[in-house]
């Protein structure tokens, strides 16, 4: 529970409110270890609702390595790696990564119903897709145009590796993501995945002004 000051209380009584608060540490965490548990969580609570990332911009969180979360357009929570500057506060000598999510709000979006789809007996294919974007275009921007571009077949949309560094133009990122694309009633074809992933490419190019790297 968090206690904030509530100018609407006539009494100065502060403000109660439930929050989920999560945290790690280590040589094999990341950013991508708290998004996972992020993304794990809503797809519990929040299954079938548009999820989107966008870049945040708490102080206690490093500026390019965090997110803010939207469930519905909603936002209810930020995650990320803590910033340097705090952690050399108290000490730390290893990166930290911590996310806190507004669970009374998390709550009202709670959905119970359970659903079904078949499995595929068809084998899943799986493409990797580095790209070169503007530091400014944010993930979820990505992500939605690639469903967007995708076609039926794909399946999952995933972050997996983003870099910025010598190797990488000064006001741009890489951003690596993990495709898979699979049928209920037939083997797709290289051909076919082929021609989904030119129409995510030029999807990204025509509308973000992002290259395949």
């Amino acid at each position: 529970k968090t206690y904030k000051k509530d100018p609407l209380n006539k009494l100065g009584l502060a403000k109660e409110e439930t929050n989920l608060s999560i945290a790690c540490f280590g040589d094999e965490e990341n950013f991508f270890t708290i998004k996972g548990v992020i993304e794990s969580l809503l797809d519990c609570y929040c299954r079938g609702a548009k999820v989107e990332y966008k870049i945040s911009n708490a102080k206690a969180l490093h500026p390019t390595r965090s997110a803010d979360v939207f469930v519905n357009n909603e936002f209810i929570g930020y995650f990320g790696q803590v910033n340097p500057v705090l952690l050399d506060k108290f000490s730390a000598i290893k990166p930290v990564y911590a996310g806190e999510i507004f669970f009374d709000k998390l709550i009202n979006l709670f959905n119970d119903k359970i659903l079904f789809k078949p499995v595929s007996k068809f084998p899943k294919v799986e493409r990797d897709l580095a790209v070169l974007a503007d530091e400014n275009v944010s993930c979820g921007e990505i992500v939605e145009q690639i469903k967007l571009n995708g076609g039926e077949f794909l399946e999952s949309v995933k972050l997996f590796d983003i870099y910025q560094g010598d190797q990488v133009e000064l006001g741009k990122k890489s951003m690596a993501f993990s495709l898979v694309f699979v049928s209920v009633d037939r083997t797709l074809n290289v051909e076919e995945i082929d021609g989904f992933i030119k129409d995510i490419l030029k999807g990204l190019k025509d509308n973000l002004s992002i290259d395949l790297r």
